[in-house]
């Protein structure tokens, strides 16, 4: 019983401290958590509804970054399955070096990791893919392939914050 408690305690403890430094960015329909020294774009560059962007850092050149759009599927009677197939075989066949890492359904949603030469970089993508009334909601964490690792943890704190309501 003890044993239970203590672990039960550490749950909680390492809950508050994660999420600890984080703000919630609220609209009608979705919400996510973020920490504080993360800057939010909300202009609406490259058809996003929001941009958020990692701190800068001495050695790494390029902004971490989260980002969200959602793209109108209206008439194509298309479902997270092939949804995600479509956005596959087109990242395969547009991205040069694309490459398909990870794909699982986690719920909800479904969760794919890629890279691929992108902007002038090789970059690695986690993203997550919902479906829902005749759209596709894509969540998408953006790093360099040499700095993803070092990232990821934080990324998908961020990424795993997000509500579809």
């Amino acid at each position: 019983m003890k044993t239970k408690l203590t672990f039960i305690l550490l749950l909680i403890t390492a809950y508050g401290f994660g999420q600890d430094g984080f703000v919630e960015y609220k609209k009608e329909g979705y919400s996510i958590k973020y920490p504080k020294d993360w800057r939010l774009d909300t202009s609406g560059q490259m058809n996003t509804l929001f941009i958020l962007f990692s701190p800068n850092t001495e050695n790494d050149t390029f902004n971490e970054n989260i980002n969200f759009i959602i793209q109108d599927l209206t008439g194509q009677n298309m479902d997270l399955e092939s949804y995600t197939k479509l956005s596959e075989d087109q990242i395969k066949t547009m991205v040069p070096n694309g490459k398909w890492i990870e794909s699982k359904r986690n719920g909800n949603h479904q969760e794919v990791v890629w890279s691929g030469f992108v902007a002038n970089n090789n970059l690695k993508f986690k993203q997550f893919f919902y479906v829902k009334d005749d759209k596709a909601y894509i969540l998408t964490f953006t790093a360099l392939e040499t700095t993803f690792d070092d990232y990821i943890n934080i990324g998908s704190e961020i990424l795993n914050s997000f509500q579809l309501n």
